[in-house]
């Protein structure tokens, strides 16, 4: 089965442009708009149609760089990430260097990732909840290019017994990061496995993609502890995003550690329903939180990560009836 990541048009050829859908998922959502004058639809059934592949094993923790990178199924597609503009506040002091990321080893990591959606209805019992997935992966530069590395995943968990089951044909999925000098995920490339179900594939995907669009940036002048900088990053979604993160430097310079608060603001008004041609109205919206991610240059990505909360209210064809949600979103890379 192709992505089911939601993209912006249709998909022709395999370089998909982002259009993440931030947050949402399409079943509650549908049912809650029921009350407020909105439509949805999404599909749970498995593929029938992919070509077997085969697992692939993950490099051993003492292995380095690889010059025979695994070569990916037919159906892998690209999807490209935007970009943060970076800014420089201030450079800190004491001894100055460039922060970068540039692996040259092999990473073991659990990406543990928790969405929270909450609907209501004025008048309505409310719907949804959290959903959470944790992705046991192997990163391994390529030699020619450490910027270019490959993630070996293992089967991925989850506190619900139903999804980890659902999740288990992901064992043995390889994929492909591209990364940026400032540390952010530039692209990756996955193809979705024989049978997985529809849902499964996008709590897979949006798990990667929700984690690669909150990776905290680094700037490209030399810096000492202490310096900040502002981080400004486009999300076209089912709201068009600003997210701004104000990051200070701390630890040491070989083994830095970033803070960061992060706000996420709608450019306006317009929130279009996952699925479907229709929008609501944006009433309110907020999103904001924190986070702390040490860097290791040797490996391609920091522990730790970022945490997010706040809601929006959206308003259909009846105002009387409007659909106030609750979101959050947590992303945190943990060493293995």
């Amino acid at each position: 089965m192709p992505s089911i990541i939601h993209y912006g048009g249709g998909v022709h050829g395999r370089r998909l442009r982002l259009v993440p859908v931030v947050l949402t998922s399409t079943v509650a959502l549908g049912a809650a708009l029921a009350g407020c004058g909105g439509t949805d639809s999404g599909g749970g059934a498995a593929s029938s149609s992919a070509a077997a592949r085969q697992s692939v094993a993950a490099p051993a923790t003492t292995a380095g760089c690889t010059n025979t990178p695994p070569t990916l199924p037919g159906t892998a597609v690209t999807v490209d990430v935007p970009q943060a503009k970076v800014v420089l506040g201030g450079a800190g002091t004491g001894a100055q260097s460039a922060l970068t990321v540039r692996p040259t080893a092999v990473a073991q990591y659990a990406l543990f990732t928790n969405s929270l959606q909450v609907s209501q209805v004025s008048g309505e019992q409310p719907s949804g909840g959290n959903r959470d997935v944790t992705l046991p992966m192997v990163v391994q530069p390529t030699c020619g290019d450490p910027l270019d590395v490959y993630v070996f995943f293992g089967a991925p968990t989850s506190t619900d017994p139903a999804t980890t089951k659902a999740l288990e044909v992901e064992a043995g999925t390889v994929g492909r990061v591209r990364f940026a000098p400032t540390g952010e995920v530039r692209s990756f490339v996955i193809a979705a496995p024989p049978g997985v179900s529809a849902d499964a594939q996008s709590a897979f995907e949006q798990a990667l993609l929700q984690t690669f669009l909150r990776l905290v940036p680094l700037p490209a002048e030399p810096v000492g502890i202490g310096a900040t900088w502002t981080a400004t990053r486009s999300i076209r979604a089912d709201s068009n995003l600003t997210q701004t993160m104000t990051v200070t430097l701390g630890g040491t310079i070989e083994r830095p550690e970033l803070t960061a608060k992060v706000d996420e603001s709608p450019d306006d008004s317009v929130f279009r329903v996952p699925g479907s041609g229709t929008t609501l109205t944006v009433e309110s919206y907020t999103s904001e939180g924190n986070g702390t991610v040490r860097l290791d240059p040797a490996r391609a990505f920091g522990t730790g990560g970022v945490q997010l909360q706040g809601g929006r209210t959206l308003v259909g064809d009846d105002p009387a009836k409007k659909l106030v949600q609750r979101t959050g979103s947590v992303y945190r890379f943990d060493p293995k």
